[in-house]
């Protein structure tokens, strides 16, 4: 099981020409570890999951599986794919890596399958890897918007955890009332509207502005979960506003080699810096 109340969604790091970078991946992520984030998460949408072939996906499970981590860390890996074929046997992959402590399983994207066909692809990867697993509706990159009768159906299998987004209030609601008294954690998706979404019942954090201000978003997000005031609220809010004024995944890449001195690269194209 993971304890962590906040992970932080962590790009993935490219060479000039593209190719894989997973020493640097790798660094940044220790280096949000010592800085006082207990958890961190790859190969997500914030990772350019979906750039990543299979063989990359495969290749970064098992650098993270053999990288030395701090005790306690909590290490969480994204599991998808357009076929299914390719997403059972990254599943396979992963569970044989140990230090591999939870997955993130995002639906398809763009064959946009019907809830039925989502719940199992859903199922074929959980029970594949054998891991704790948080369940990712995002329909705005997807295509695929989950209903809260697929979201509570798949709640109740064995391995899942929780789920990351899934949807504003009355779904989450309706979501909540059809497992009862089953109780499933909501990870809120990065920290747009985060004060809305708390108080909704969103009571875990899968972070994106974490990966360049770790301490500060972990305190703020605690305040938030407990009502109270965070005195750098207005410097996070600050760099949340940047954040989503640029492309994210890019903007958080020159902003961690300019902090951290290390080299994340560029998003791949057509994501990249745009050429002159």
């Amino acid at each position: 099981m993971i304890n962590a109340k906040v992970h932080v969604a962590v790009p993935t790091a490219f060479y000039a020409d593209e190719s894989l970078n997973i020493s640097a991946t790798l660094a940044h992520a220790q280096y949000l570890l010592d800085h006082q984030i207990e958890s961190v998460m790859l190969c997500g949408s914030t990772g350019e999951q979906h750039s990543l072939d299979l063989d990359e996906k495969i290749a970064l499970a098992r650098a993270v599986d053999r990288a030395e981590w701090p005790q306690g860390a909590e290490i969480i890996f994204g599991v998808s794919a357009i076929r299914q074929s390719h997403a059972v046997r990254l599943a396979q992959v992963v569970a044989q890596c140990e230090r591999i402590d939870a997955i993130l399983v995002g639906f398809p994207p763009y064959i946009r399958p019907t809830q039925d066909q989502a719940r199992r692809f859903v199922t074929a990867i959980t029970q594949t890897a054998g891991k704790p697993a948080i369940i990712y509706n995002n329909p705005a990159r997807t295509g695929f918007d989950a209903s809260a009768s697929t979201l509570a159906q798949l709640c109740m299998l064995p391995d899942v955890i929780g789920v990351k987004d899934p949807g504003g209030a009355p779904k989450l609601a309706e979501v909540s009332r059809e497992i009862a008294p089953f109780r499933a954690r909501y990870y809120a998706g990065g920290e747009l509207d985060l004060h809305a979404k708390v108080a909704h019942g969103y009571t875990y954090l899968s972070s994106i502005v974490g990966n360049i201000a770790p301490e500060e978003t972990v305190a703020w997000f605690n305040a938030l979960r407990h009502g109270e005031e965070y005195e750098s609220s207005s410097r996070l809010q600050e760099l949340i506003d940047q954040l989503f004024a640029h492309h994210p995944i890019q903007f958080l890449k020159e902003k961690i080699s300019a902090q951290e001195g290390i080299n994340m690269g560029s998003c791949r194209l057509p994501l990249g810096p745009i050429a002159d």
